[in-house]
Formats: C-alpha cells, structure tokens, sequence
C-alpha cells in the first residue's frame, strides 16, 4: 500500500511540475504579452502595437513546442545558433514564398477539393531549405535534421499565422485576430513543426547511414505521409463547419501526427538525468 501511495504523489507531482516548465512559462508569457497587446490597442487607438500583437501570438505556441523538444531531446545544440536563426529566417521565409505562389497558382478555392493538395507543396516548400544544408555534407545527422527542419518549420510556421492573424484584424478587429492566433497556437504541436521533424527524421536517418544525401523510401515515405497528413488535416478543418462531425477526425490526424513524431523521434530522446540542468561545479 505505502509503494503505491508513493507512486501517485510522484506522478501527481510529475503533473504538477507542468506549470513549472520554461517551455510553459514562455508560452504563457508570449500569450499575455499579446493579449496585453491587444488591450493597449482597444484603449488607445495606438496601432503601432498591432504587429507586436500578432507575433506574440503566433510565435508562443511553436517557440514553446520547440523548446519542449529540445528539452527532451537536446537537438538545438547540433547546429550552430547562426544556422539555426538563420534557418527561421530564411529557411521559414523562402518556404513561405514558395508555399505561398505554389499554393496560389494550384489551388484556386479554399473550400473545394483543391485544399486536399496543400500539404503536398508546402511539406515539400519547408523541406528545400533542409535539402540545401543536407547536401552541403555538414549536417547529416539526425539531430541535426530535426534541429534545421524545426527551425525552417518555426520561421514558417510563425509568419503563416501572423498572416492569418492579419487578416482576422482587417475583417473583425485585433480581438479576433488574437482569438485566431491562441487558437491556431492550441493546434501547433500537431502541425508544420511535428510534420517537418518527421520527415527530417526519416530522411536523415537513412543519410546519417548512408553518409551523404541519397533518394531513399524512408524519404519518399515520409514526405507522402506528412503531405497525406497536412492535407487531411486542412481538410477536415475547411469543411468542419459544414459538418461538425468532421472535428473528430481532425482531432484525430493532430493527434496522430504528433504520436508519429514522438516516434520518429524517439532516438534522439536523452536520458532522464542528462535531460535535466547540472549544478554547476563549485
């Protein structure tokens, strides 16, 4: 009896530790940075905060499921930070550039079956940037991988919602642009981030072997799995207003998108005490 009471007040004080971690505190901070935002825009009319509102709001989520990831995996410190910001920013933007023309030339309405091809250009828009580092011969690992797919998907991920953000503050006000940026946020750690590290995880898995940049089936594999994934979820998230039936298999893809990464990832997975911050030496 007293192994088992020990047991539940460790899990409940793993739970509670929750409230605790950087990764939380930053997504909260960003979040309320936001909405404070947006508050001061409300009581003063003052529109030089608004883009500061927007990216608040769309980088809380991502950044925060980021850190996460690196916390369990610590793939952040495969990779140079100037690669790694310069990745998110330009990585993230050219994938946006390419995504965005793409998108716009093959899909011409966002509630027909056209949506169903989104995934397809943008999982292939966010991997070009990889693929150039890849095939410089200098980040082959899988870490490595991860880490510059997580920050091509990051920049990617946080000037898409921005967008959307945008938009959301032109029609109804900074408001519901916030609204739409907390709620796209809720979704991220089953979208472009999880999508793009599972592919970079199956690519490089096969290049780390292999020692160079080759056409593989764990390469072909994973971009039809995570484009299928994209644009399931794209779909079922276009059309669940019509039919709220729909929501479930949303939350279904999301939920097995992020369970294919943890999987994928799995590897890179430090151990428990290597995860946690050393004191330092006296």
């Amino acid at each position: 009896m007293a192994k088992r009471t020990v047991g539940k007040r460790r899990g409940l004080g793993y739970r509670l530790q929750f409230f605790k971690r950087p990764w939380f505190r930053t997504w909260l901070s960003m979040t309320v940075l936001a909405v404070l935002m947006s508050v001061v825009m409300l009581t003063t009319d003052n529109e030089a905060v608004v883009p500061a509102a927007l990216f608040y709001g769309a980088a809380a989520a991502p950044l925060a499921f980021a850190m996460a990831t690196h916390t369990r995996t610590g793939f952040a410190t495969s990779v140079p930070p100037s690669v790694l910001l310069g990745m998110f920013l330009f990585g993230g933007g050219i994938s946006l550039a390419l995504g965005g023309f793409f998108d716009a030339e093959f899909i011409r309405d966002l509630n027909s079956p056209e949506i169903l091809v989104v995934g397809f250009i943008e999982e292939l828009a966010k991997f070009l940037p990889v693929l150039a580092m890849a095939l410089t011969g200098r980040y082959l690992a899988v870490r490595s991988g991860v880490a510059l797919g997580f920050a091509t998907a990051l920049g990617f991920a946080v000037l898409e919602s921005m967008s959307y953000g945008l938009q959301a503050a032109l029609s109804d006000g900074i408001t519901a642009a916030e609204g739409t940026l907390i709620g796209r946020g809720l979704t991220e750690p089953f979208g472009h981030l999880a999508w793009t590290g599972l592919l970079c995880a199956l690519a490089f898995t096969s290049w780390q072997k292999r020692g160079k940049v080759t056409l593989t089936a764990g390469l072909v594999g994973g971009y039809l799995l995570v484009a299928l994934l994209h644009s399931a979820n794209d779909g079922l998230l276009t059309y669940e207003s019509e039919n709220p039936v729909l929501f479930l298999g949303y939350l279904a893809v999301a939920v097995t998108s992020y369970v294919l990464f943890r999987l994928g990832t799995r590897s890179l997975t430090l151990p428990t005490a290597a995860a946690q911050p050393q004191p330092r030496p006296a």
